[in-house]
C-alpha cells in the first residue's frame, strides 16, 4: 500500500494506491447540501464512505481524497467532501493495514 493508511468504522482508508486491493466501485460524498453542514467534519465524510464501501462488499477505501469547500451565498458556508474507490483487501492485507495503523500510535 502506498499512501497514508487510517482505520474508521472497521474500514481501511488509504490516501493513495493499494495495488493488492480489488476495486469494486467509486464512492463519493458531498456534505454541502446537508442540513447543518457546517457542523459536519471529516468523520462524517468517512462514515458515509465507509457505509457505501460496506454496501459494495468492500473493506477498504483506496485513493481516498477529502477536503473542505466554501460557498459564498449560504448559511452553512463551509462543507466537507470526499471520494475514493470501494475495494476489497485479502484478510492478510487487511490485518497488515490494521497493524500498520496500530503500530503508529
Amino acid at each position: 500500500m502506498r499512501g497514508y493508511v487510517s482505520l474508521f468504522d472497521n474500514i481501511v482508508f488509504v490516501e493513495g494506491a493499494a495495488e493488492e486491493a480489488r476495486m469494486l466501485a467509486p464512492v463519493k460524498v458531498d456534505l454541502s447540501f446537508k442540513i447543518g453542514a457546517h457542523f459536519k467534519n471529516l468523520n462524517d465524510v468517512k462514515l458515509s464512505l465507509a457505509e457505501q464501501c460496506r454496501n459494495s462488499g468492500g473493506n477498504c477505501v483506496c485513493n481516498f481524497k477529502y477536503g473542505q469547500k466554501s460557498r459564498w451565498l449560504a448559511i452553512d458556508d463551509v462543507a466537507y467532501f470526499g471520494d475514493g474507490s470501494a475495494c476489497v483487501l485479502s484478510e492478510d492485507d487487511y490485518r497488515l493495514a490494521i497493524e500498520k495503523v496500530q503500530n503508529r500510535k
